[in-house]
């Protein structure tokens, strides 16, 4: 059937679906920029009291507490790419040529991840199962420690309850993000607290800079998509800018501006994601994830203190290296403290692949979730 002007209805549904999206999204824009707003005000605040990781942390604090009062804030999914893929650079351009005679030492480190993940997969789903009640599929999906996007969307086809996985995965990676440089500023006295991490200015950096930075982003990201990998948007630039920078092919830095503003991009993204939150839903979901985040990182101390020992790294990059967080923000805090940034990134990466692996595997084989 075709409408008035000889084309396929089918066609025009599509293009009339489109139309509303494009509105949709322009009505949208307020909402972001009151988040974008919200979280530089709370990044300002937290540099003013030389608070750990301000730019990210204050962003995410300021649109977490906006979300949970109601007011019209709403995550600009559309910038979430974009933004991870830069911090993607700035952390791959902390590689170094030196990295590649490391890469051996870093074996055995890289090789206790597998039972690390298990161990602490199994402890969080015992939790759940257990203590908070939560069914089958649910406790799983929120065990799994990485791949928030991806645990999320196996979650809904494994039948469980998408909203709780959301709330409970972005709990524990809040209160690690936030323990984890509070913990290395008051007890080793790092200064997780420095507003800047790349000596770089934006005046400073030539056109050809910027579009080597701009080139790799794209081509990291593409790529990455292209072979289906989890984390794109971040893992495809880092690992592009990082192979770039530990050949020897580029030296240049991410501007500190544009380093900044992704930072408070990224904390706006996981402050705006507690949008709608409930009292019931902090009492009956948001309480297991917290108290579920504090075992986890008991569990970890314990696993970073030993591998320390074993391998020789130091305890902080190891204990950035395993903390089950988020892989942004603890690769953006090892860039920000200056620590061993390949080292970090490596088991991340690692770490990411183990996660997706095993969480496709379970999902693949356990058909009868519920019974």
């Amino acid at each position: 059937m075709a409408d008035g002007a000889g084309r396929p209805q089918s066609e025009q549904d599509s293009e009339d679906a489109s139309s509303a999206a494009k509105r949709s999204m322009w009505a949208r824009v307020p909402r972001f920029a009151l988040a974008f707003l919200i979280g530089t005000i709370g990044a300002v605040i937290f540099v003013y009291f030389h608070l750990p990781l301000p730019w990210y942390l204050g962003a995410l604090t300021a649109c977490l507490i906006a979300s949970v009062l109601h007011v019209p804030v709403e995550r600009p999914r559309p910038l979430a790419g974009p933004l991870r893929a830069t911090l993607g650079v700035a952390v791959g351009s902390a590689f170094t040529p030196a990295i590649l005679g490391q890469v051996s030492a870093m074996t055995v480190s890289l090789m206790v991840l597998v039972p690390f993940m298990i161990l602490i997969t199994t402890t969080s789903m015992t939790f759940y199962r257990r203590l908070a009640g939560f069914d089958r599929p649910t406790a799983f999906f929120s065990a799994v420690p990485g791949g928030l996007a991806d645990m999320t969307a196996m979650a809904e086809q494994a039948g469980a309850n998408q909203r709780t996985v959301i709330l409970v995965q972005a709990t524990r990676i809040v209160l690690i993000v936030f323990a984890v440089p509070l913990w290395l500023q008051v007890h080793d006295g790092l200064a997780a607290s420095s507003p800047f991490a790349s000596p770089v200015r934006l005046a400073q950096s030539s056109f050809t800079d910027i579009a080597t930075l701009v080139a790799m982003a794209a081509a990291g990201w593409g790529i990455a998509q292209r072979l289906g990998l989890a984390g794109a948007p971040i893992v495809g630039p880092m690992v592009v800018s990082g192979a770039a920078h530990a050949l020897g092919f580029t030296t240049v830095r991410l501007p500190v501006e544009l380093l900044v503003f992704a930072q408070i991009g990224v904390g706006v993204l996981l402050g705006c994601q507690f949008r709608g939150l409930t009292l019931k839903e902090f009492s009956h979901t948001m309480v297991w994830g917290i108290l579920n985040a504090v075992v986890l990182l008991s569990v970890t101390a314990v696993v970073v203190l030993l591998v320390s020992r074993w391998t020789g790294f130091d305890q902080v990059s190891v204990l950035l290296a395993f903390a089950p967080g988020g892989q942004t923000e603890l690769n953006l805090l090892a860039f920000v403290l200056g620590v061993d940034v390949a080292y970090v990134a490596l088991h991340h990466l690692a770490r990411l692949a183990i996660v997706i692996l095993g969480a496709q595997l379970v999902f693949k084989t356990q058909k009868n979730w519920r019974q």
